[in-house]
């Protein structure tokens, strides 16, 4: 197996899938509910890396309860709290905005799994709270891992063995390179990458190193646990071998529709104040739209809608148009370089952006973008 994968083709897919499985799941609603997220995908993998996510924020929740004022030992307040927890888990509902940023880090998490399972589980267990690994940390990462289940099992497997109630994570880390060319713990890949093809292909070769680019055959693993919250019956409700997905029926041109940009990593890194800094010094003056970039009367037709935005434009467009968000602007420009026409570019402004950020669409900058757009298409 790689040791790593090529990040720009892996944001991009991630992205591209993320929009399109969420464009169908929110056509006709404005919230997905717990039992919808447990086949959202035919993916069970990255369904199973959503629903982690929302337990860590399910028990953030009940520990932000807690209080040096009250005796959160009694077993009435014990039993109090799990009931309410239990009821808030049945009662899960995302919306979209707040879904994305979940689902496409799920994307990545399960497609790293599936080629580089040693990089998946060391990020995993250095995540972990207080370093140390476990037995319920390890049951925990068991039951949200589908692919390579076989290494998950071989580590819990070892903590038992060494008949510690707990080990600290470097231990771990070093059973974890011990077992990892271990070929009986890993599953084939192909059933997994024809999961995610059913929703949008993927190529591994544009994802591996060319030499890597191949997989290995061996039986898959699954699992059970007795439910209790949301969290613990999901998994009695899904065969783990027979991932069940929610039915998306998406075009070409809603296949090649993303969803979430490559960030913009300097950009994303500074804070309201550095970049009203930023834009001070690089302020320019926005020429007319009937001005712009014209050679003689003949207006200069750009390839890409990125590459041709100077830097105190884009800080106008970040501030005035996007809320002072530089990766929403880097996802709607994205996105707006992959339509084919102006007017599907149009539909994506009028229908998606203008709405959602209540633009002023006889404004400067909104004219200015336009602009810009027209000259790709042109």
């Amino acid at each position: 197996m790689p040791n790593s994968l090529n990040s720009n083709a892996l944001n991009q897919y991630a992205a591209r899938f993320t929009a399109t499985v969420l464009n169908e799941a929110y056509r006709n609603e404005t919230v997905v509910k717990g039992p919808e997220l447990l086949k959202i995908t035919p993916v069970r993998q990255v369904n199973l890396g959503i629903l982690n996510r929302l337990f860590d924020q399910w028990k953030n929740t009940a520990l932000a309860f807690r209080s040096i004022y009250f005796d959160f030992e009694s077993e009435d307040v014990k039993s109090a709290l799990q009931a309410f927890m239990n009821t808030v888990s049945q009662n899960i509902a995302v919306k979209r905005n707040d879904l994305e940023p979940l689902f496409l880090d799920s994307v990545k998490d399960a497609i790293t799994l599936l080629y580089t399972p040693e990089s998946y589980f060391e990020e995993k267990l250095r995540a972990m709270p207080e370093s140390v690994f476990t037995p319920e940390k390890a049951q925990q990462l068991i039951k949200y891992t589908q692919i390579h289940n076989g290494i998950a099992k071989a580590l819990a497997d070892r903590l038992a063995d060494s008949n510690a109630d707990s080990v600290y994570m470097t231990q771990v880390i070093g059973w974890l390179y011990e077992i990892k060319s271990d070929v009986e713990l890993l599953d084939d890949v192909t059933p997994f990458i024809s999961q995610f093809s059913e929703i949008l292909t993927l190529d591994s070769s544009e994802l591996l190193p060319v030499a890597n680019a191949s997989s290995h055959a061996v039986p898959q693993n699954g699992h059970k646990q007795e439910p209790k919250s949301f969290f613990d019956s999901a998994f009695s409700e899904i065969d783990p071998a027979k991932p069940v997905a929610i039915p998306v029926q998406a075009s070409s041109q809603q296949r090649a529709e993303p969803g979430v940009a490559v960030l913009s990593e300097i950009v994303s890194k500074t804070n309201s104040s550095e970049r009203e800094s930023l834009n001070n010094r690089f302020k320019v003056d926005i020429p007319k739209v009937s001005d712009e970039n014209r050679y003689g009367s003949v207006q200069v037709k750009v390839e890409n809608i990125a590459g041709s935005i100077p830097l105190g434009q884009r800080f106008m467009f970040v501030n005035q148009l996007f809320s002072r968000n530089s990766e929403h602007f880097d996802k709607a420009i994205y996105e707006l370089d992959l339509v084919k026409s102006y007017e599907e570019a149009e539909n994506l402004i009028w229908h998606r952006y203008a709405s959602k950020y209540a633009w002023d669409v006889n404004g400067e900058a909104v004219q200015a973008l336009l602009s810009i757009i027209k000259r790709k298409f042109s």
